[in-house]
Formats: C-alpha cells, sequence, structure tokens
C-alpha cells in the first residue's frame, strides 16, 4: 500500500490516511510517499511497517548525526528547518483549534532558535556500569554517542570526562547530568540508584539577556533551568511584551522556577510574588533577586495551586504569569487565577495539547484568547514552546 504522510506524531511518527484511518508509520516524514505494510489495523487508527520511500519528502535533508535515527532524540534531524518551523506552528495552530475551540487563532510567526545545532547548555546521559551514553528509541539499549550536535563540544567532553572518572566499578549510579554557562563553567550531577543526587559545584553561575536587559543568575543542581540560552532570551523578551508590566502592577509568577521570568521584569513593576514548589529553585530565586539588586521581589516555596489559595489569600495581581511543566496547570490553579481576575494573563508552555485545554478553561471562565507565538526552543526535535496572551474580559 502506498500512502502520502501528512504529518508527524509526537513520538517522530509519520501520519498518512487510508480507508479514512490515521496511519502512523515510523522512519517517514511529512511529505513523503511511502510503501507501507499494515501490522495493526484495528480501530479508527492503525500502525504501518515502511518497505520504501516511494517518493522522499522535498524537506528531507542529510542528517548532520551519524546514529539520530537510532538515539531518537532528534527525529527532525533530517528535516530542513523550515519545514521544521512549519510542522511546529502547525502542531500550535491544530491544539487552539481542535482542542481550545478557538476558531483561526492568531498566531504570530514562530521564533527561530539562533543556532539549530550546539544550542543546549545541559544533556543528562544514562549510566549503565562502565557504559554511558543516551538510550536508544524505544529501547533501554545504551548508544555512547562520539558528537552530539545538540551539544557544545566543551559539554560532551566534560561528560565524557565525568563518566570516565567513574570507572572501572561503577556500579551505583544511573544518570549523569552536566550543564554549562554561557562562561564555560561546568556543573555535572550524578543519579544514584537510591534516586538521590549529588554534584560537583553547589551553584553554576550564568547570565539571561533580554530586551529589558541582563540577568545574573545562580543556578542550583536541582533548579529548572532553560536550556537554550539564544532562544530563552527571545522568549522572555516576547514575555515581557505580552506582561507589559506598570510602576503600580503586581505581578504574580507561578510555577517560577528560579526566579528568572519575574526577575527580568521587576524593573519594570511595583512587586514581583514568585511560587515554586521545589526548595533549591526557591532559593535561587532569592539569591538572584539579591545578586541583582532587586527589593520589590519574593518568592514562596508552595505549589502554585496552594499558595494563591492560602499564603497569597487576598493579593491583587494585575498581572499573572504561568510556566507549567508539561501537563499543564492544575484545575484548583486555573479557578484561582480566574478568580484573581488579572488584565492580563501570560501563559508560557512546553506542550500544545495542555496548553490548548488549559486556555479553553479560562475561556470558560471569562478570559479572552488574545494571540499566540510559537517559539523553537529544541530545534531537531519535536517540542516547542508557546506563549499565549489571554486579557480578562472587562478588566
Amino acid at each position: 500500500m502506498d500512502i502520502r504522510i501528512t504529518d508527524i506524531s509526537v513520538k517522530g511518527e509519520g501520519i498518512g490516511r487510508a480507508d479514512g484511518r490515521a496511519v502512523f508509520v515510523p522512519g517517514t516524514l511529512p511529505g513523503d510517499l511511502a510503501r507501507i505494510e499494515m501490522i495493526d489495523d484495528k480501530g479508527r487508527l492503525a500502525k504501518g511497517r515502511l518497505v520504501d520511500i516511494i517518493e522522499p519528502s522535498p524537506d528531507r535533508t542529510v542528517p548532520a548525526c551519524e546514529i539520530c535515527g537510532e538515539c531518537g532524540g532528534c527525529p527532525l534531524m533530517g528535516v530542513s528547518y523550515d519545514a521544521q518551523l512549519r510542522l511546529k506552528e502547525k502542531h500550535v495552530r491544530d491544539a487552539l483549534t481542535r482542542i481550545a475551540g478557538i476558531e483561526d487563532p492568531l498566531i504570530r510567526p514562530i521564533i527561530a532558535s539562533p543556532l539549530t545545532e550546539r544550542y543546549r547548555n545541559k544533556a543528562s546521559f544514562a549510566l549503565d556500569g562502565n557504559r554511558f551514553g543516551y538510550r536508544a528509541r524505544g529501547s533501554h539499549r545504551l548508544i555512547e554517542p562520539s558528537d552530539c550536535r545538540l551539544l557544545p563540544s566543551a559539554l560532551t567532553e566534560s561528560a565524557r570526562a565525568a563518566a570516565e572518572a567513574l570507572r572501572p566499578s561503577q556500579s551505583y549510579f544511573t544518570e549523569l547530568t552536566v550543564r554549562i554557562s554561557a562562561d564555560g563553567e561546568v556543573m555535572t550531577i550524578r543519579k544514584g540508584r537510591d534516586g538521590k543526587a549529588d554534584s560537583d559545584r553547589r551553584i553554576l553561575r550564568d547570565r539571561i539577556d533580554t530586551a529589558l536587559g541582563t540577568l545574573r543568575t545562580e543556578v542550583s543542581p536541582l533548579s529548572f533551568y532553560q536550556v537554550n540560552p539564544g532562544a530563552c532570551s527571545l522568549l522572555y523578551s516576547k514575555v515581557q511584551e505580552y506582561a507589559e508590566p506598570g510602576p503600580e502592577d503586581t505581578l504574580l509568577d507561578l510555577y517560577c522556577g528560579a526566579g528568572s521570568i519575574g526577575l527580568t521584569m521587576a524593573g519594570r513593576a511595583g512587586r514581583v510574588i514568585g511560587v515554586e514548589s521545589v526548595r533549591p529553585a526557591v532559593i535561587d530565586a532569592n539569591r538572584n533577586a539579591v545578586i541583582n539588586g532587586i527589593v520589590n521581589a519574593v518568592f514562596i516555596c508552595d505549589k502554585a495551586e496552594d499558595a494563591v489559595r492560602t499564603k497569597l489569600q487576598g493579593v491583587r495581581a494585575d498581572i499573572v504569569i504561568v510556566d507549567p511543566p508539561r501537563a499543564g496547570c492544575a484545575p484548583q490553579l486555573l479557578e484561582t487565577i480566574a478568580e484573581i481576575g488579572p488584565k492580563r494573563l501570560v501563559y508560557v508552555s512546553c506542550e500544545p495539547s495542555t496548553l490548548a485545554r488549559d486556555i479553553k478553561i479560562l475561556m470558560s471562565k471569562g478570559f479572552e484568547f488574545i494571540e499566540a507565538t510559537p517559539c523553537d526552543m529544541f530545534p531537531n526535535t519535536l517540542h516547542i514552546e508557546t506563549i499565549v496572551l489571554l486579557q480578562k474580559l472587562n478588566s
């Protein structure tokens, strides 16, 4: 059977249609005309095995990495970057239309990453005895990369040296994470079989450049930190544009991590209140306020949905920013945000489907979708960040 591949799934499988059903075919890309063999055709969804590419997609390119098809970390590395951006913008548009029910949503042009290779400042590797590397796609088998194209050479070299130092009798550690700063400082974090982690340094000093200036940061081993510095600067600048804080505004930064988003706007806002459930990140956020001379910001350790109802009860937030994990916002938090009724709500999301789900709920509670801007933080992968501006009706 020959089918035309028109889309790609979040798992990197090409999607075509046959007999009115969606068919998922690993190893194919949008634009391919593929000859396939059906291996599971029950129900509305079907699975096919690739037999041959009859007509390759015009967007196919030669992958820069020789193991990209095997390790599974970069399913789009064999696709031109322009086509990658089109696919990601389409995924955001489809989610907002299909899940949120927004007819013809206003989506600004996607923000491209300044770098498509060597852009990551962090990588995690699996450790298995004396071996280290990435897990093969759909398997626990380890593949040791000779040169991962997403990582600066200094990061790869540091990871290899740290793994080598654990040999030849390593059996306790299961994961090795390496972070590198803009100035070349390196932090290595080892995770053991008991889930505990240790690091070779207490903090990593770095900086974030945005439209409103440069924020100096210190990040501890367990704190969340954006992995693409160049794209992060562009993303934060768009958040600042959407938030538009004024000197009388209280800005509430939820799921704030090390506080970097809110702190970049503290000089424009009346005050900034951040909430984060990971204690080391809250410590980092308060320290980052101090080292930047920011006195109108405070950070609270709690779940966002709990803190807003208890510790922040009665606080009137003019602007709310949420940057939740892939699972999206807790339902009770959306209820509370609606009760607060900020004049502007900026939602930063790393998962279009949960973003669209939460926007639909917020729209039912009196918010209006204004526009969205996708931002490619992860070239050569299927992940996409999106910044959305919502306003409270009659605010």
